[in-house]
Order: C-alpha cells, then sequence, then structure tokens
C-alpha cells in the first residue's frame, strides 16, 4: 500500500486545526499548496447555511481554500441579508474589508456598485414578503451545495489515531513490549537501566480477607497498577497493590457495585491491554468484565462442566483459552460468545494453559504430570512432554504452570 505524501500533510493540518495553531495552518497550506477543506459536520454545516448562522460558517470557510467566485457569492448573500436587517456597519465592513469583496471590485465593479447602493439607502421596506423570504432560502441551498461541494468531514484526531494503532499492532506482534516507554520521535524504546535481579525480600503490604470471603485467585494488570482477586464468596476486587487499600477511583468499586460471579471465582486473567478482566469459576462457568467500568461484556454458562482451573487472553484479545477440573481446554470466541475449539488429551485435571506468543501454539500443564503442546488451528497434540519421567516412572508429579519466554515464540519454562 503507497502512502501519499500529500495525505500525510492532511494529516498534519489537522492536528494543527485541532489545537488552534491556525497561523502554523495556514502557512503549511500556502507552502505546500495543500488544503484541508474539511468541517466538523456537514450536516451542521448545511443546517448553519440554511438557517443563517453566519457567523459559524465564516468560521468554517476561513479554515478552507474555497474557490473565490464562490466565496464571493457567499459574502454577497450575507452583505444582502445584513442590509435588510437595517445592520449597516457590519454588511459595510464585510464589503470593504474582505478579500472576496475586494476581488469583485477589480473584476465585477457593477456588482460591486450595486452592493454600495444597497447600503446607501436610506429607506428599507418595512415587511419582506414571502416572494422575498423564499428567495432568501432559496439562495442559502444554492449557496450550501456549492460549499459541500468544495468540503468534507473527517474522523476527529486521525493522526494520533493512526500513531496509536501501529504502536498496538508493534506491541501485539512482539515487536514492541507493552510495558516499556516508548520514543515516538526517534522511534526506539526509552533506554532504561537494568535493575538488579533480586529475590523478593521486602513485604510491601498485606490485604486481610474474612474467613468466608478467603481468595482462590488473583491476577496482576499489565501495568501493575491493579491487582485482581477472586474470592471464594464470588466477588472479583481490584486492589493497588503498594497500599492495598481496594482502588476506589474506580467508580464501580467506590460505589460498592463488585463484580460477581455465582459460585467460587476459581481463576482470572487479565488481558494484555489491561481493558478486560476474565474470571472462572467453581460450577465452570466464565464472564468477561470491561476493568475500567465492571460491567460485564460476556458470558459463557457452560465454559466446563467442572471448575474452571486456568485462563488466558489471546494476544488481539480476541479469544479466551481456559482449562478446567475436566481435564479439557477450550477456545471461546469473545465476539460470538461460544466455543470455538476443544483440545482432549490430558487425563487429569489442567492446571495452566498458554498461548505461544506467535499464537501458533498452545501449552498446557496438568496434574497427570505432563505439559502439552498443541497446534492452535488444528487442536492436535504434536508433543508430550513428562518431566523427570525416568526418576518416577508412572507416577510422575503434577506440572503446575508453563510460562512464556518474552522475544522467544518457540520456548517456554
Amino acid at each position: 500500500m503507497n502512502i501519499e505524501s500529500a495525505d500525510v500533510i492532511r494529516l498534519i493540518e489537522q492536528f494543527l486545526k485541532e489545537h488552534n495553531l491556525h497561523s502554523t495552518l495556514e502557512a503549511l497550506q500556502t507552502e505546500t499548496g495543500i488544503s484541508l477543506n474539511t468541517v466538523d459536520n456537514t450536516v451542521s454545516f448545511k443546517d448553519d447555511i440554511v438557517k443563517g448562522n453566519w457567523d459559524a460558517v465564516l468560521a468554517s470557510v476561513e479554515q478552507a481554500h474555497v474557490p473565490q467566485a464562490k466565496r464571493i457569492d457567499l459574502y454577497e448573500q450575507i452583505i444582502t441579508e445584513l442590509a435588510d436587517l437595517r445592520d449597516i456597519s457590519p454588511a459595510r465592513a464585510l464589503l470593504r474589508q474582505t478579500e472576496p469583496m475586494e476581488l469583485m471590485r477589480s473584476a465585477q465593479p457593477d456588482r460591486y456598485l450595486r452592493l454600495e447602493q444597497l447600503l446607501s439607502r436610506t429607506s428599507f421596506d418595512s415587511a419582506r414578503s414571502p416572494q422575498h423570504t423564499a428567495r432568501n432560502e432559496s439562495r442559502r441551498l444554492k449557496i450550501a451545495e456549492q460549499l459541500l461541494a468544495e468540503v468534507c468531514t473527517a474522523p476527529a484526531s486521525r493522526l494520533l489515531t493512526l500513531l496509536g494503532h501501529s504502536i498496538k499492532w508493534q506491541q501485539l506482534q512482539g515487536i514492541l513490549s507493552p510495558n516499556v516507554p516508548y520514543d515516538l520521535f526517534f522511534g526506539r524504546a526509552q533506554m532504561i537501566a537494568p535493575a538488579e535481579d533480586k529475590a523478593p525480600c521486602k513485604l510491601l503490604t498485606t490485604i486481610k480477607f474474612p474467613k468466608k470471603q478467603c481468595p482462590n485467585s488473583l491476577a496482576f494488570s499489565p501495568d501493575g497498577a491493579y491487582l485482581a482477586t477472586g474470592s471464594a464468596d464470588g466477588f472479583i476486587e481490584l486492589w493497588n497493590p503498594t497500599t492495598g487499600k481496594i482502588a476506589d477511583e474506580l467508580k464501580y468499586q467506590a460505589d460498592g457495585a463488585l463484580m460477581m460471579m455465582e459460585d467460587a471465582v476459581t481463576a482470572l486473567a487479565f488481558s494484555d491491554n489491561g481493558e478486560m478482566i476474565c474470571s472462572g469459576a467453581k460450577d465452570g462457568k466464565l464472564k468477561v468484565w470491561r476493568s475500567k467500568t465492571g460491567s460485564c461484556a460476556k458470558r459463557f454458562p457452560a465454559a466446563h462442566s467442572q471448575g474452571v482451573t486456568c485462563l488466558a487472553f489471546s494476544r488481539d484479545h480476541s479469544q479466551i483459552l481456559s482449562g478446567g477440573h475436566d481435564n479439557v481446554l477450550r477456545i471461546h470466541g469473545l465476539k460470538s460468545a461460544k466455543m470455538l475449539k476443544e483440545l482432549r488429551g490430558h487425563s487429569a485435571s489442567v492446571t495452566s494453559a498458554i498461548f505461544s506468543e506467535d499464537m501458533a501454539n498452545i501449552i498446557s500443564t496438568s496434574d497427570d504430570g505432563s505439559v502439552r503442546i498443541w497446534d492452535t488451528s488444528t487442536t492436535n497434540c504434536i508433543h508430550t512432554v513428562v518431566p523427570d519421567s525416568d526418576k518416577h516412572g508412572l507416577s510422575a508429579p503434577a506440572t503446575h504452570s508453563a510460562l512464556a519466554i518474552p522475544g522467544s515464540p518457540s520456548e517456554f519454562v
């Protein structure tokens, strides 16, 4: 796909317009010869012309490059209407101090003289006839059609939106890390001095729960700003991990409207962008929540026949991978709210499951002591690994978790 340089300039011009940098916008349009020619809303723009809201119309036209002939027609109509209203001072200012009228004076002196004579009259009709009103409305509609042919509308903040999409795509492809500051101007991640890798040795905070509300699952948000806990009573809460207090900057939590499952919460997972949380329960149900509002986005009432043990979002946030005490892994579609694929092979409860970084494979662990690698597209098990099988024979201990190695799509721990 080829990107036209003119389109890039228009993106910059829109940015300048939205940030009220009008002198810079005018200079860029003059130097490049490329005009933005957009209005915020074409329907509102036409409505302003038809209703004679001339201040708003002139403000929009001044920022667009409209052919002078059409600008002359617009100014002539405004001056004529002001004269009809006996608002002579602003009409004279428009006639004698604006560029379109100066051009009319040079190129069409007779037409200009008629306007001068109109403003010089000492008497005006006190009442307008219906024919006069109809003529005004007809001229306004004609001017609206002429100007709408020269302007268009575009979604707001296109430059920033496209840059944001580009960064998100690079994060999804593993080119950029979601948690590393990025220098947009130089096109590189900001250098951060590596921290010394030490084992945790200091208790930061403690979160206490009542006995009947003990947490069965937890998950950190990707940016580390929140700790989500799922309790035996079905409640899901977000905490500040530094203070150990409930995150009451989230309005729904401050109001006590917590996310909740019908049974004990046994698994939690955040999406990579932190915008969604998936929760699994002892009764085999799944729910997907919007972390900022606490609203339920999707429900999966029969995700597993027994309790859910693990969850993971796909990198594009379109699918959820789940494992359960029914020994089965399932892939669920967020758009359809239906199960898409099923992976069978473990002979005991699934203890963890993850997508590989390139989404080509799924890695799962189980109480049966095996680690299985699956082909995501076919759901076939392509490798089975039993750690320390030579030491334990048939009674291999359970494997509890698998972790992807960042930047290494084919490796995991």
